[in-house]
């Protein structure tokens, strides 16, 4: 494999990889409220230990920051080649 096309792999992965965590927290937050939501709201107390929002919560976090950190990347790149193209 060409060092090109694993830096093509590795940037599309990376750019992408935030939605991975945020399936996930959506994941849990629609578990809660089929495990332990719903049946609270029909006066049923399950007993689940599982902290689903305090999981779903970190997982939203991780990728909103790796989100943003993806934004500045490519935002950075932009910038550069539009600076360097008005340059020349």
């Amino acid at each position: 494999m060409r060092r090109h096309t694993f830096f093509a792999i590795a940037a599309a992965l990376l750019s992408a990889g935030w939605l991975f965590p945020l399936w996930l927290g959506m994941e849990t937050s629609f578990s809660f409220w089929q495990m332990e939501g719903w049946p609270r709201l029909l006066g049923e107390r399950p007993g689940h230990s599982f902290p689903f929002l305090s999981f779903a919560s970190d997982c939203f976090r991780i990728a909103f920051f790796w989100l943003g950190a993806v934004l500045l990347f490519w935002s950075y790149l932009g910038a550069r080649a539009y600076l360097r193209t008005c340059a020349a």
